[in-house]
């Protein structure tokens, strides 16, 4: 297994199997009792229509940890497990709490 520091995703690049530029990694999200990464908080590239995505209250994209493919300078996210709204209702507890479980405090932003 490889390990990769939560400090070294900080604004990497989000794109779909298909060519979609979801955006760039904000924070990740997790299960305070298990630990267990949830999803990844992105914040949305401007161009993309967030209306049909999984979205926290203040327009973050959630994108479950399990739709990543792989992780390098790209982060590629499978376009078939990828939550939009027409496949989900909701993400379990996540949407409501991603602000209080955030990994390490939040990731700093690199201005």
């Amino acid at each position: 297994m490889v390990k990769i520091k939560a400090s070294k995703l900080r604004d990497v690049e989000l794109i779909t199997d298909t060519g979609i530029r979801l955006g760039w990694v904000y924070d990740l999200s997790f299960d305070e009792e298990t630990g267990e990464i949830l999803v990844i908080v992105a914040e949305p590239d401007e161009d993309l229509d967030v209306s049909q995505f999984v979205t926290d209250q203040e327009g973050l994209l959630l994108i479950p940890i399990s739709a990543v493919k792989s992780v390098g300078e790209v982060i590629i996210i499978d376009s078939n497990k990828l939550a939009v709204k027409s496949k989900l209702k909701r993400l379990p507890s996540v949407a409501t709490a991603t602000r209080e479980r955030r990994l390490g405090g939040g990731l700093q932003r690199k201005d």
